[in-house]
């Protein structure tokens, strides 16, 4: 191998390298900032993601004893609107109340939600 092929090899590794940086880091940006055009997220909403090991049950009021209402998967980004306290889960006694499409509203224990940007305000 020439020292020019081995130029020209290392040369285009670098540059595959910075485009994918660049594509990754721009999809990361893009990823993390979602606009408030984009379905299911309000302008001006709460975000958080659950991570609760296998599903988060969404109740009907702040607390367990609450009629279940539906469940989110391990991972899923919720929209929240605002939290209250309700009943401790594990330590925790903030609930928030979430704004899912297809459940309404809702509302789930804060002690499996993991907060993304601003936390929520309190509700009125």
């Amino acid at each position: 191998m020439t020292h020019l092929s081995s130029f020209r090899r290392g040369a285009a590794v670098l540059a595959s390298a910075g485009l994918l940086c660049g594509v990754l880091g721009g999809g990361v940006a893009a990823a993390a900032a979602p606009s408030p055009s984009a379905p299911g997220v309000a302008h001006g909403s709460y975000q958080g993601r659950v991570i609760a090991r296998h599903h988060l049950i969404l109740r009907a009021g702040p607390g367990t004893s609450y009629r279940a209402v539906g469940s989110l998967p391990h991972g899923a980004v919720v929209s929240i609107r605002c939290k209250v306290n309700g009943e401790r889960v594990h330590g925790n006694p903030h609930w928030y109340k979430i704004r899912e499409g297809r459940f309404g509203r809702a509302w789930a224990s804060a002690r499996y939600i993991r907060i993304i940007g601003k936390t929520p305000r309190w509700c009125r």
